[in-house]
């Protein structure tokens, strides 16, 4: 480790994520690095760690932090996770991001809402709420959702991939009316009803591709939701509440639109969360090269 520290201040790019550091580790190289523009590592480099990064990496354009191996780089260690602290510190610290994902450990609207505030230059960002802790500070998360969304002017990217009870209906009926500008959106285990993903249709005029995991939306809401928005030209979905004859998706219909219901194989198990719907605009019509666990819903020949 002690190699690089001859050469921190000159380094513009660093990636940590397949090392084996601790979070002590990652602050003693980050601390040196005062001209970083680009970051990646994972999450054992904890609230101290980003505290550390807010310091010193005051040019700091891209942070990426992935979910370690539990079991790996000092996780065990309490150091080892990402809260509320480390999202504010990166907001109020990093002003210059325009590309943010991370996974974190606990959350609260403030940390949402701090990022909205301070991370003006966002065109980016991703966030994943982990399983690890079974009580999370705060939720629902729609307020600071909404607080994100509006300050955020610039996002074009988002992906909110959190858990059940996290963003209600409410707030996917704010994701829709401040989402302006977002062209792409990963959203994962959100909402309670069909009325969320309605809400959300409702707005995000400029939204091109959806992709929608875990979530309790029907066929018919989801297929409702396709229409409304206006400028969709993709659309995956991973787990919804399917209907009886399985063609509610069928509502959807338009011209040069493929729809495809995935399930898995035969020999596999299929629970509702494994079947997929996927739907995108093509002018070279019905796909020929499906494996099995595909079928084609339309166009039809």
């Amino acid at each position: 480790m002690q190699i690089l520290f001859p050469y921190a201040t000159a380094l513009k790019k660093l990636d940590l994520q397949f090392t084996f550091l601790s979070t002590e580790d990652h602050c003693q190289i980050v601390q040196r690095c005062s001209n970083l523009e680009t970051l990646e590592v994972r999450d054992v480099i904890g609230d101290r760690g980003l505290q550390v990064v807010a310091q010193t990496c005051k040019k700091l354009h891209r942070l990426r932090v992935e979910r370690g191996d539990d079991d790996q780089g000092g996780l065990e260690d309490e150091q080892g996770r990402i809260s509320q602290v480390g999202l504010m510190a990166i907001a109020q610290g990093c002003p210059e991001l325009t590309y943010w994902a991370i996974h974190v450990s606990d959350i609260t609207n403030a940390a949402l809402e701090a990022v909205g505030t301070c991370s003006k230059n966002l065109n980016d960002f991703r966030l994943v709420l982990l399983d690890r802790e079974a009580h999370i500070t705060e939720l629902p998360l729609d307020n600071g959702v909404r607080a994100l969304l509006r300050g955020c002017t610039k996002l074009r990217r988002f992906a909110f991939y959190v858990r059940p009870g996290a963003l209600s209906d409410v707030g996917l009926g704010y994701v829709g009316e401040f989402s302006k500008s977002i062209r792409y959106m990963l959203l994962g285990n959100v909402g309670e009803s069909d009325n969320g993903i309605i809400q959300l249709s409702k707005g995000c005029p400029s939204l091109q591709k959806l992709e929608v995991r875990g979530c309790l939306f029907s066929e018919h809401a989801l297929a409702l939701a396709a229409l409304q928005l206006k400028s969709l030209r993709y659309l995956w979905v991973q787990g919804f509440r399917s209907s009886p004859t399985g063609t509610d998706i069928m509502a959807m219909v338009r011209p040069f639109w493929n729809i495809e219901y995935i399930v898995p194989d035969q020999d596999e198990p299929c629970p509702e969360h494994k079947r997929q719907i996927l739907a995108y605009y093509s002018l070279a019509g019905r796909r020929t090269d499906c494996p099995p666990s595909v079928t084609l819903l339309y166009p039809a020949f």
